[in-house]
């Protein structure tokens, strides 16, 4: 039966504005393993088509679904020049699920990264922005408080502003779907060759898009490797980019596994065609 996803519960992205919040930030995959954001998109294509190759598709080998999915991935983002959406994110921090965000995103794809993000929600946040770009200073960002805070204008920060990394695991240069599909790439190339992974592949709708919903679930990490139990990607059909992600712990024994981030790109359009004056504040 094909499942129907709404808006719902998604998490990591962060913000900080003096002593408050305000950036954002995505890991998705289960591993720590950082990825390479130095590669290129084909470089990457390159990298998984290789470790295909040295796998050759077995019945059993539950990774052969996700490279093939993020391998589609690949190929179409490198057809993308920007883009935007509507940011969803839901996480948890000092163990409690904070309040959904809803940010409108703009971004541009491979070098030089621009990016642009205006919140609407939670009330709290309306009407904050953060800004980034790789071609003055890769290390700050600009950003602008909500409610009264915003008559104060622009001001910037470093992308590792302490306030920033007490609340946040990544900082605003991981942030946006590039990095997301490299993630995605770095992790499962290493949890195909760990063949630790199950894998559960369904039909779903997702923000009103036909998506593939890939489930993998990590039950034994001996040596610590994995940093979550169990990934939820939703793959839109059309475009083949992830356009949902779900992270979980590991369950306490007769509980479900606790949702710790999410992160969903609703009504994402490609290649508008975005005018680089929004990103210049």
């Amino acid at each position: 039966m094909m499942q129907t996803i709404t808006q719902g519960r998604f998490p990591r992205l962060a913000y900080i504005f003096f002593g408050g919040i305000l950036g954002v930030f995505i890991i998705a995959t289960g591993n720590v393993t950082q990825a390479k954001p130095d590669n290129s998109l084909k470089q990457i294509e390159e990298e998984i088509i290789q470790e295909i190759k040295k796998h050759p598709s077995k019945s059993n080998d539950s990774m052969d679904k996700p490279l093939e999915f993020i391998l589609a991935a690949v190929k179409s983002f490198e057809n993308v020049k920007d883009y935007s959406a509507t940011l969803f994110q839901l996480e948890r921090i000092k163990g409690k699920l904070q309040p959904e965000a809803s940010i409108q995103l703009q971004a541009t794809a491979g070098k030089p990264f621009f990016l642009h993000m205006k919140w609407s929600e939670p009330r709290s946040s309306k009407g904050q922005e953060a800004m980034y770009t790789t071609t003055k200073d890769p290390s700050k960002m600009r950003v602008k408080g909500a409610g009264f805070l915003g008559a104060v204008g622009f001001i910037t920060l470093d992308i590792n502003d302490p306030k920033s990394a007490a609340n946040n695991r990544h900082n605003v240069s991981e942030a946006g779907m590039e990095m997301l599909i490299k993630t995605l790439e770095h992790g499962w190339i290493e949890e195909g060759r760990r063949k630790a992974t199950e894998v559960l592949v369904s039909d779903v709708v997702c923000y009103d898009r036909p998506c593939t919903r890939l489930e993998l679930t990590h039950p034994v990490n001996t040596d610590g490797y994995f940093l979550f139990y169990k990934n939820i990607v939703f793959f839109d059909k059309e475009n083949n980019l992830p356009i949902r992600i779900e992270n979980y712990s590991w369950p306490k024994d007769g509980e479900s596994a606790p949702l710790e981030e999410a992160y969903g790109y609703k009504d994402l359009k490609l290649n508008p065609g975005l005018d680089l004056a929004v990103f210049q504040k």
